[in-house]
């Protein structure tokens, strides 16, 4: 078992916050991430663009299964444009201190034996249920890549890149929303997602987070050899079907064109 398939296995759950200071490594469980929200948001997706610090390109990764963006039910047209929120919330936080929380950057482990169909399921329930209906935006991309001998270059995890401050503009611009971002949200996101995984992957991953700290869990390596063995099955029936959403939430996967923004998607 390599060692980027033993941390998939014991971090089901890592919730790293993204902040001016990027890749600096914190204190407890603040993993690194890139500096800035767009950054981050082009990272999971596989996308090129800019940032304040220069330009990006994450277009060379071939690892990318799908990816979407979930809103909460009351939201504004202008949110449905491409990257407009992630790039807003980099402006509204430009003068905070380095090590400000900007967002949320979510990996979350997904089964290797079921189809992108299912994982798709899983992350966009996922992300609709613990996040947005709690009124974040939340991106989200699966990622994945057999390595063509039943093992895994990359093993099936989600990123999930959500807000943690008030992106409306009707009020409060870009302000924190300490109920989006305070411990109450972190256990949510841990618990519900540990609830979401077969018996063997919960039992394998870290302890739930408690007011920013972990507890490493110690498992045998021997049995989670068994987690991440198969390469996802062959798409089948069950994966012509098609994905069905909601006219609000874009789902977008590997191949299909980048829909633009439509003239009234341009603002409010």
């Amino acid at each position: 078992m390599n060692a980027i398939t033993t941390l998939h296995a014991r971090r089901a759950v890592s919730i790293r916050p993204i902040s001016a200071s990027g890749f600096s490594l914190f204190d407890t469980d603040r993993r690194a991430t890139h500096a800035t929200v767009t950054a981050n948001y082009l990272y999971v997706t596989r996308q090129a663009g800019h940032d304040a610090l220069g330009s990006l390109n994450f277009r060379h990764r071939d690892d990318l299964i799908a990816h979407g963006l979930e809103l909460p039910a009351n939201h504004p047209r202008w949110a449905e444009e491409e990257g407009r929120i992630w790039r807003e919330a980099d402006t509204v936080t430009a003068g905070l201190a380095p090590d400000a929380v900007r967002g949320w950057h979510i990996v979350v482990s997904l089964p290797s034996d079921l189809d992108a169909d299912d994982w798709i399921t899983m992350v966009r329930d996922y992300a609709l249920v613990t996040i947005a209906a709690h009124g974040p935006a939340v991106a989200w991309a699966i990622h994945a890549k057999p390595d063509g001998n039943g093992g895994w270059c990359v093993p099936p995890h989600a990123h999930l890149v959500m807000t943690t401050r008030i992106w409306r503009h009707d009020a409060r611009h870009g302000h924190t929303v300490p109920s989006w971002c305070g411990p109450g949200m972190q256990a949510r996101l841990h618990a519900n997602w540990l609830a979401k995984l077969p018996n063997a992957m919960r039992a394998a991953a870290v302890t739930p987070y408690r007011a920013c700290t972990y507890t490493p869990a110690h498992p045998d390596c021997g049995a989670l050899l068994g987690i991440f063995e198969h390469p996802p099955r062959q798409r089948g029936a069950r994966s012509k079907r098609g994905i069905r959403h909601r006219p609000s939430r874009r789902i977008r996967v590997k191949g299909s064109p980048s829909p633009s923004a439509s003239p009234d998607q341009q603002g409010v």
